[in-house]
């Protein structure tokens, strides 16, 4: 299944693969690794960059690291960057 990721290091995550981001993402605990979505978020969904990537991840994958929220029209999980570039690379997709 393809998911999504927007960015403005995509030159980077081309050539060396995608990095752990971290964050408390307005939770209280430090979380690690790649915002994936299953189309593309743009700015208002709280998704930055100049471009976007798409990649293939079986869905079972995605499942597991998925943040559940009710009333989101959209998915996404915060996924190990070693899991996610195990099926990489990411293409660049043209908007």
């Amino acid at each position: 299944m393809l998911f999504y990721h927007r960015t403005y290091h995509a030159d980077a995550i081309l050539t060396g693969g995608f990095k752990d981001a971290r964050d408390t993402y307005l939770t209280d605990e430090e979380h690690t690794g790649v915002w994936l979505s299953d189309r593309p978020l743009d700015i208002n969904e709280g998704a930055d960059g100049d471009r976007l990537l798409s990649i293939d991840i079986p869905e079972e994958i995605f499942k597991k690291w998925e943040w559940l929220e009710d009333g989101k029209p959209y998915r996404e999980a915060l996924i190990p960057a070693q899991v996610v570039n195990t099926y990489g690379p990411p293409i660049e997709v043209c908007e």
